[in-house]
């Protein structure tokens, strides 16, 4: 059986972390009909949080949209136990390339009027689908249950993180990350116990901290057009592989921990074709640059 959520609260006075015009609220009640959020949230510009919280709702959003600007719309429906959750902040004004890359460079003045906060609790498991234009963006996964996650970033500034005494509290299918003209830094991906990371970037730059390795296997497949990536990952005790797929005019920064073994697959000293806790690195890069940093 299929049924319709909304509720929309408008909360004048509201004040938030020093963002005192918060006022657009909408939530998800938690019930016993659905064990699955799947969130998708489309914002062509504006700052976004997502944060754990206890909340006693799996989704509750805060904001505070120009309403001349911007186009909030909300809707949310239940079938086979997930709750299907859709959050498109439309621009009125759509920027076009030029600007999107001025804000990726210098920022824009006005992002306080469309600030938003979502909060996400332990109460379901979630599948994240994150879409972001010009802005920028915070996203915490700290000790919350998600079982998919995809993030898009055309000219945003994005950070996704795990605290460092976190986890993600089930296995994550699929880790994606995609940046156009932007920048996305991560902090402990490996605390997703993602099967697969998936890592596309075009123009812009991202960071993937694997700083602390992982435990089980996991295949990182990365994709670079003209911009830069960076890897971070433990010098020792950790056994990973690299197979490149690159053009002569890119570059690729390795030091002595790797080893060649065979036409552009690289091995470090813990290498073992057996291990558990296997990283397993697969680059295709053209014009870009990848770099590897390592932590002891």
């Amino acid at each position: 059986m299929l049924r319709v959520y909304l509720v929309v609260i408008v909360i004048l006075g509201f004040g938030l972390k020093g963002h005192s015009q918060l006022k657009k609220f909408y939530t998800v009640k938690a019930e016993d009909s659905f064990d699955t959020v799947a969130f998708s949230l489309k914002a062509t510009s504006g700052t976004c949080f997502i944060n754990p919280s206890d909340n006693e709702n799996p989704l509750t959003i805060y904001g505070n949209p120009s309403f001349s600007e911007v186009n909030p719309t909300f809707h949310s429906e239940i079938n086979n136990n997930t709750n299907s959750v859709n959050l498109f902040l439309e621009d009125y004004n759509q920027k076009g390339l030029s600007q999107a890359i001025s804000y990726s460079v210098f920022g824009n003045e006005k992002s306080e009027k469309n600030f938003w906060k979502v909060f996400l609790t332990e109460q379901k498991i979630y599948n994240l689908d994150l879409k972001y234009g010009i802005g920028d963006a915070f996203v915490n996964l700290s000790d919350l249950y998600v079982s998919r996650f995809k993030i898009e970033s055309g000219s945003a500034n994005v950070k996704v993180v795990y605290d460092d005494n976190s986890i993600n509290k089930c296995p994550m299918d699929t880790f994606y990350v995609n940046v156009d003209v932007g920048n996305l830094i991560t902090k402990n991906v490996s605390k997703s116990k993602a099967k697969v990371v998936i890592a596309e970037v075009g123009f812009g730059t991202a960071i993937l901290d694997f700083s602390e390795g992982v435990t089980e296997y996991c295949q990182v497949n990365v994709s670079v057009g003209a911009g830069k990536l960076k890897i971070i990952i433990p010098e020792e005790n950790y056994p990973a592989i690299l197979y490149f797929k690159s053009s002569p005019l890119c570059n690729i920064s390795l030091n002595q921990v790797f080893e060649e073994v065979d036409d552009h697959v690289y091995v470090n000293r813990s290498y073992s074709a057996h291990a558990e806790n296997l990283l397993e690195f697969n680059l295709d890069v053209a014009l870009g640059n990848v770099v590897f940093e390592y932590v002891k």
